[in-house]
């Protein structure tokens, strides 16, 4: 029994992070939290693509920087869910918040537009993101632009 117990611990994580879901749309994401943003863009008219490549125009390196969780291309944004960064095992907490911190990186580097997502933001989720969505852009969204995309003029 404490092997088993070993061995859940050694998989779970917190946060619902890890838990396939199907979206709105239909699409299988990666997380709980993956599917609350892509529900929230698909209702509201808001254009994306699921784990497109955000890439460099370098030529001497690889172009490829990650798989951003969400590309606006209305926008040209990217959006990133940092569903990991408050798990309860440190080890795990540390090493995503390297990762995510090298990520951020490449993206400042690079000059790529992108929005970052806590799972405490998803609780208001609609004030965040318009809030982000001006600051990354300067471009405020509003109902209307909503009724814009969807075609209901």
């Amino acid at each position: 029994m404490r092997l088993l117990n070993s061995l859940t611990s050694l998989f779970h994580t917190d946060n619902d992070y890890g838990t396939d879901s199907t979206t709105l749309r239909g699409e299988r994401v990666k997380s709980k939290g993956e599917k609350i943003i892509a529900d929230y863009f698909y209702r509201n008219g808001i254009r994306y693509e699921y784990e497109q490549i955000a890439k460099t125009d370098a030529w001497i390196f690889s172009p490829k920087i990650s798989r951003p969780d969400f590309y606006l291309p209305d926008h040209n944004v990217y959006v990133e869910y940092w569903g990991k960064i408050d798990v309860d095992n440190e080890k795990v907490r540390s090493e995503y918040i390297r990762q995510m911190r090298w990520k951020m990186e490449q993206y400042y580097k690079n000059n790529i537009k992108f929005i970052s997502i806590y799972p405490s933001n998803l609780q208001n989720l609609d004030y965040f993101f318009m809030a982000k969505i001006k600051e990354t852009t300067g471009i405020i969204i509003s109902p209307e632009d909503y009724d814009a995309y969807n075609g209901t003029d």
